[in-house]
């Protein structure tokens, strides 16, 4: 069990109470620019100076970093009713993605979830293996102009990807004429979310400053892609006889209950939703991989054996999935060392008691799978890359110590497709490449997602 906090006296700051260890206000400050350049490495540094449970002195609103597992599975899964998604964090997000299933509320992600559900059935998901081949490949044949021991950017090549994989398998649209410009716009709208999160006055969406301008352009290329992929479904829906697997938009756009079928906004918000969180996710965490296996080339050599006893040179297929143990605990183990979404924000509905201490109603409460994944009581060894962790015959993971794709009710719904697009990606590239360093340690950014500062070169060669 967590350890019952000692006392603590409460103090009263402005319109809150402090009622949990953490900085005060004078050493907040100082931290200030370290919070903006490293915001995972302050949270961890957060967590060893003030304990499981960190309150940080602002006067308007109580905010709290919880980490210890216990109180991180209290918060989204075992209590999880009493925590919204009504915070900055979000509301930011939202600007983006809209009332989509990544941002939307309680009462609105309940109905969404219950539409899109069908989406992501096991059955709905297995058309993401030829997908996946298909388009690893076209990046494949590009490296194949290249010669031994080129430097790529694995950063923007997983990117890229990962971004043509989401439509082909969710929209069957194939985006590869405008990947490049749809990644960028991705990552130009998240850069500003996230400016907007970290900055104490930020002006209206229809007020012409640069970062309002620089959003108006990338929303405008994702809302083009999105028309784009819907026009193109009104074609083939025009044609008869036209002979095709059911993907995610023929359920989206089927989807109905009692309040009827998704209107036109709602169906923006989640394609966006899904091209947005779809790609960036899995794109982050196939960077890190790969700079984790040729950072560790005693797992690329093991991952190599494994992918050829398995495949025999042929491509991976979803029936193949369940013979690659140790591919998938690579994956499981990169998501923990790197987990892409590094921190999630929940907003309390009422009074509850995290790690011995009070968290008052409204309180925002700070959850980082990067800073929990670190936790001693979580993970032993926990900055070691060891797959291992997660081979058949390892103990399972405590609630509340493995949070990539988050836990409980609110759990990622594309985990299952995101697992084995990457799964199937990781073995046809280590089928027929080697990879290693090509300059020294990145640094992680931490923005929506963790990325490499200044992309991620790697040599690659071929293997013999």
């Amino acid at each position: 069990m967590n350890e019952v906090a000692g006392k603590f006296e409460k103090k009263k700051l402005g319109k809150i109470f402090l009622t949990a260890p953490g900085p005060s206000i004078k050493q907040m400050f100082s931290q200030l620019l370290r919070a903006r350049k490293d915001p995972a490495g302050f949270l961890v540094d957060m967590r060893i100076k003030y304990g499981n449970v960190v309150q940080f002195p602002l006067p308007i609103i109580s905010i709290y970093l919880v980490t210890h597992p216990e109180d991180v599975d209290r918060v989204m899964r075992v209590n999880a009713k009493n925590y919204g998604k009504r915070t900055i964090q979000y509301e930011n997000l939202a600007l983006v993605t809209g009332d989509g299933l990544l941002a939307a509320d309680t009462d609105s992600w309940k109905r969404q979830r219950k539409l899109i559900q069908p989406a992501f059935h096991h059955e709905a998901i297995m058309r993401v293996g030829p997908d996946t081949v298909l388009v690893t490949d076209r990046m494949l044949d590009k490296w194949e102009k290249l010669s031994n021991n080129s430097v790529v950017d694995i950063d923007d090549d997983m990117m890229h990807t990962a971004l043509e994989i989401v439509g082909k398998s969710l929209f069957g649209t194939d985006l590869a004429g405008d990947v490049e410009k749809t990644a960028q716009a991705t990552l130009n709208a998240l850069d500003i979310i996230v400016a907007r999160a970290r900055t104490p006055i930020t002006f209206p969406k229809w007020m012409p400053t640069p970062n309002n301008k620089k959003l108006a352009k990338a929303l405008k290329q994702l809302d083009g892609a999105v028309q784009r992929i819907l026009d193109e479904r009104k074609k083939i829906a025009g044609v008869a006889g036209v002979d095709r697997d059911v993907d995610m938009l023929d359920l989206l756009l089927a989807a109905h209950d009692d309040e009827g079928g998704l209107n036109s906004k709602e169906l923006r918000d989640q394609i966006v939703t899904f091209i947005v969180a779809g790609h960036e996710t899995v794109a982050s965490s196939l960077t890190w991989t790969w700079w984790l296996l040729g950072a560790h080339q005693d797992v690329q050599k093991k991952l190599q054996k494994e992918v050829d006893e398995v495949l025999k040179g042929r491509a991976p297929t979803v029936k193949d999935v369940e013979n690659l143990p140790f591919t998938k605990a690579i994956v499981d183990e990169a998501l923990r060392v790197f987990p892409p979404g590094w921190v999630v924000s929940r907003r309390s509905y009422e009074k509850d008691i995290l790690g011995g201490y009070e968290i008052p109603e409204k309180s925002v409460v700070i959850i980082s799978p990067w800073v929990t994944h670190r936790h001693p009581a979580a993970w032993n060894n926990a900055e070691t890359f060891d797959p291992n962790r997660f081979m058949p015959d390892a103990p399972t993971p405590q609630k509340g110590t493995y949070l990539p794709f988050g836990i409980g009710p609110r759990m990622c719904i594309g985990k299952d497709f995101a697992i084995l697009e990457s799964m199937l990606m990781i073995s046809r590239i280590a089928q027929k490449w080697e990879l290693s360093p090509a300059g020294g340690v990145p640094v992680p950014r931490a923005l929506v997602m963790v990325r490499p500062a200044g992309g991620l070169p790697m040599y690659i060669n071929r293997r013999n």
